[in-house]
Order: C-alpha cells, then structure tokens, then sequence
C-alpha cells in the first residue's frame, strides 16, 4: 500500500479488523457480507470516503483476498481498480476487471467482488436521481423506466478513459488541497462526471444521447449567453439552461456549435475569463489569484493561467499587481 492513499484526508478506517472493515464499507457503499478467502489471512485495510452533494468517492486498499458481497443499492457506481485485480459478479454476470477495464452497476443490482492480494480501487457512486435529472435534462425527454447500465466499461475507448481520467483527477484535487473546493466548481465537476458517466457506459437510455436533435432557435441560443453573461459565478447545469430557453440541451450544446463555431463551455469559459479580469482589475483587500480562478469556476491553477495568458496577454499575477497598484504586493 502506498504511503499516502487517496482521499486520506476522508480516512473511515485503517485497521487489520475485520469487522471494523464491514463497518467501513458499510458506511461508504452499502452494508456488505466480508470474508477473507485467500492463504493469507493478515488482514490490513484501508477505507477512505469522500460524499459530495450528488456523488461519493472512495477509495479501499487490503492487504489480504476478500469476498465482499454487497446488497441492492439505490444508486449507479464504478469501480477503477488501480492496483491488482478483481472477480466480480454483477448480478449474476462474472467479471474480471484490472487496469483496463472497469465494471458498472446498476441501482438495484447486487454485486460481489473478490480481490486479489495487495489490491486497491477507487469507487465512483452517483445518485440515481442526480442521473436521471442529467439525462433528462440532455435528451428533453423524461425516461420511463429505471436505468440499466452494460456492467462491463473498456478503458481503450476515448469516453471510458476520458471519465476515469476526470474522476481521478478529481480525486487528485480533493486529496491534496486543504480548503474545501469551492461550490461553483464542485457543482460543475460534478454535473460533468455525471455527463460522463452517461456518455462512457452504455445503458437502455444510450440510444436518447445518440438520436439527431432539432436545431435551437437564435433566439435560445441568445438566451443562454445572456444568462451566463449574467452569472458569471454561478454553476452553470444543464437543467438551468434547459428551463431558460427551452430546448433540450442535447439540442442546445449541438446548435451553439454549429451557429456560433464554438462550444457553450468555451463561451462560457471566456465569459468568466473575462469576469476574473475584473476581479484582478479591481482587487478586494487580501485577494490572491488562487482564490479568484476558484471563484470564477477554474479548478485547475495551471490552466486558468494559460488561458488567461492567451486571452489577455498578461499572466493574472501581473494584472493583480498593476490592480493593486505600484508598491503593493501581488502574491
């Protein structure tokens, strides 16, 4: 086991107990049956576990061949191994997952998983409704039924490994910063991994994301920037921009597009590049670029600062110490 394990500051046990790790995972997936199975019965354990408003992130690392057999749950997850391999069965149906290949389950699906020795893997749950509102929200339609999802995800295809990607550096940026990610960002993280998720595994709704969309009318899409234009530090969600204009948003992102030659996302990036000038422009007492890039939705320091350099020619250091006038300190 590695000596600093993600999501350490979210630390639910470490313990060679293994009642203590029922009560974990407990905690951070569902109440499962736990028994060791392998030659070696020198059981360390490691469970972390992060809950966010619409997903949770995990992280588990055992020393010891564990038979964990989990009940129905109400929410869809995935598991990443990252370390060993895993014999899972998802509902009847065998899997064997390891670097390359990952597996889904379904709400309402029951799910057993046997690890080999010096094993570890992230889990990634989404609430089932937080889902269905997203797809609801991109198709324009509500969907019927419950949501079923392929158990089996491949990490060659481009939408697979862009999600585990995504997840992992969000697991990377929970883990290593000391304050709390700010709401905007958390939102639109979230919003996207959910996307993601729909997009990456295949499920009985695939065929709604897939289907032509009608174009949005000039007159939606204007609606949209005037909104972001006009809330630059808010989370921007699909179903917001779904009830403001009126169309799907499926309908929505293909028609900005194709009508304006960029993405809504890089519309709305720019939108807030521009509000973070502001900001450095016209400093508050104590502001740092740090804070202003997380403010204005930008996770990631180092991009935030290469756009910006490319938008305004500046680094925003450079542009926080001209606002603050000469003299004054600009980190």
């Amino acid at each position: 086991m590695r000596s600093t394990p993600p999501l350490d500051r979210f630390s639910l046990i470490k313990t060679s107990s293994l009642d203590e790790t029922r009560a974990a995972l407990g905690h951070a997936y569902a109440k499962p049956e736990l028994n060791l199975v392998g030659r070696n019965k020198e059981l360390r354990a490691i469970v972390n576990g992060c809950q966010l408003p619409n997903l949770a992130l995990n992280y588990g690392a055992y020393s010891a061949m564990l038979r964990i057999e989990f009940p129905e749950t109400d929410f869809a997850s995935q598991i990443f191994t990252t370390k060993g391999s895993n014999e899972t069965l998802v509902n009847g149906m065998s899997i064997d997952i390891g670097s390359d290949c990952g597996v889904v389950v379904s709400p309402g699906e029951t799910l057993r998983i046997t690890n080999c020795d010096d094993c570890e893997r992230m889990v990634l749950k989404v609430n089932t409704a937080a889902l269905m509102s997203k797809l609801a929200a991109i198709a324009g339609d509500v969907p019927a039924g419950p949501i079923k999802f392929h158990p089996v995800q491949n990490y060659a295809e481009p939408t697979a490994k862009a999600l585990r990607d995504h997840f992992l550096f969000l697991v990377h940026q929970l883990s290593v910063c000391a304050a709390p990610l700010p709401k905007l960002v958390l939102t639109e993280f979230e919003q996207m991994l959910i996307i993601m998720f729909l997009k990456a595994n295949r499920h009985n709704y695939s065929h709604l994301l897939e289907r032509p969309s009608p174009d949005t009318a000039l007159w939606q899409l204007r609606c949209a920037e005037e909104y972001l234009e006009a809330n630059p530090d808010r989370p921007m969600t699909l179903e917001t921009l779904t009830d403001i204009t009126g169309a799907s948003a499926l309908s929505l992102l293909r028609s900005f597009k194709r009508f304006r030659g960029f993405s809504l996302m890089e519309f709305a990036n720019e939108v807030r590049l521009n509000h973070a000038y502001k900001l450095l422009r016209h400093p508050d007492a104590g502001a740092t670029v740090a804070a202003v890039a997380a403010a204005c939705g930008f996770a990631d320091i180092g991009r935030f600062a290469g756009d910006y350099q490319r938008t305004f020619g500046e680094q925003p250091a450079q542009t926080l110490s001209r606002g603050r006038g000469p003299g004054r300190n600009s980190h």
